[in-house]
């Protein structure tokens, strides 16, 4: 029998091909760290629905969505024809367009931490101009966030920074310790993302919020991945009021997008008009394409809706549990609303230290397996569902979880 990897670069061959001309001129022949991973990523060339297709015509059920922005799935009909109705009249304006004004109505009236949006264009550039606001508003800038957290790629939340104050994530005495009258603000989010979907213990946001109202500090909430698993935003659903919330994925339909949304006195300090701005600009904010797309992808994304994904992403990973288990493995995999991680550990993670404990090898082995059984799944073991996927395609995605767990298992057996 093929090994993993000997059956993945059998289908892969035009990949392979195609990712040595990719490497000549990107580097390491692609544009985002998260799209590589070893012997090479497979070449996607085509989405539709719930399925994409890469360069050598395999077709992968998609549980990544291009790490949760398409919560409707690739090319969906409704979405597709509002960017097709607007593309003739023009896709940017040094000026404002009445699109963004729907968006930004749209949100306001569904999340009750908005009363005023800013658009970007992307969560990175959100976090930032979060930050610069803090700053701006309370005059300080030193800020605290959490490791294992992603706020995207600005320095201050990817890189080492002098002010910058990084704590465990769910350690409520370590924020409360921390958090003082030198802070501008707390950014947060309601699980660790990249870090593994390790959800907040029930105190812990509200001691994120406590902390930094008691220091006189702005309280971020980014919902950018987790906007998704409730109709009014996590914020309401756990009963927070930030300051501030980042937004961005599915707020763009699939196209780029970010935003800052909250307090209407906090957000006014960027209109031209205010006493003391705070100056932001970008050349593509609140592009037409982008909030058309946008406004579509949230008024489908009812609460219907949501209420079936999130049942939906409770049994697969009921299901994946279940396949690791009868593989012979310690799986577990741990879940915000239709987001999860499959992680090779005895018992679920509770921060970012725990959830790096586990044996990378398995995981790089169970998602060649996952592909060589059609299932596009993340490298590091993340899944989110879309409202593309019907019952049945549940129980495709757990037979293949079942299918590769076992191939796992043949390959890798864990230290004694």
């Amino acid at each position: 029998m093929a090994s993993v990897e000997e059956a993945f670069s059998r289908r892969t061959a035009m990949s392979k091909a195609e990712h040595a001309r990719l490497a000549a001129s990107l580097p390491g022949g692609e544009t985002r760290s998260v799209a590589g991973y070893a012997p090479y990523p497979v070449v996607l060339v085509r989405g539709a629905g719930n399925t994409v297709r890469d360069l050598d015509g395999n077709e992968y059920l998609d549980l990544l969505n291009n790490y949760t922005s398409l919560v409707h799935g690739h090319s969906h009909p409704r979405i597709t024809a509002a960017v097709a109705a607007a593309l003739p009249g023009g896709t940017v304006f040094p000026a404002p367009h009445p699109a963004q004004g729907r968006l930004a109505g749209l949100l306001a009236g569904r999340l009750p931490a908005v009363d005023l949006t800013r658009f970007t264009n992307s969560g990175s550039e959100a976090a930032v101009l979060a930050a610069r606001l803090a700053r701006h508003v309370t005059g300080r800038d030193r800020i605290v966030h959490f490791t294992g957290g992603y706020h995207g790629t600005g320095e201050r939340f990817a890189d080492a920074w002098p002010t910058v104050i990084r704590l465990p994530y769910n350690d409520t005495a370590a924020l409360r310790a921390a958090v003082d009258e030198s802070v501008g603000a707390v950014f947060a989010e309601p699980f660790l993302g990249s870090g593994g979907v390790v959800p907040a213990r029930e105190d812990f946001l509200r001691a994120a919020q406590e902390s930094a109202r008691g220091a006189g500090a702005l309280f971020v909430l980014d919902e950018v991945q987790g906007l998704r698993n409730h109709y009014h935003g996590t914020h309401a659903a756990l009963g927070l009021s930030p300051d501030l919330i980042l937004m961005g994925k599915i707020i763009g339909g699939g196209l780029p997008v970010g935003a800052v949304g909250g307090r209407a006195d906090l957000i006014a300090q960027l209109a031209t008009s205010a006493p003391r701005q705070l100056p932001h600009s970008g050349t593509f904010n609140g592009n037409v394409l982008s909030m058309a797309a946008g406004t579509v992808s949230m008024e489908l994304l009812t609460a219907a809706q949501i209420a079936r994904l999130n049942a939906m992403a409770a049994r697969l990973a009921e299901e994946i549990t279940r396949a690791g288990k009868l593989a012979g493995l310690e799986v577990t995999v741990t879940r915000a609303g239709s987001i999860m991680h499959v992680h090779f550990l005895a018992a679920a993670p509770a921060d970012h230290e725990s959830a790096e404990r586990a044996d990378r090898r398995p995981g790089a082995l169970l998602h060649l397996a996952l592909l060589n059984h059609g299932v596009y799944a993340a490298p590091r073991g993340m899944l989110n569902l879309s409202t593309a996927l019907a019952d049945a395609d549940i129980d495709r995605a757990a037979q293949a979880y079942e299918r590769a767990l076992a191939a796992v298992a043949r390959e890798w057996k864990p230290p004694a």
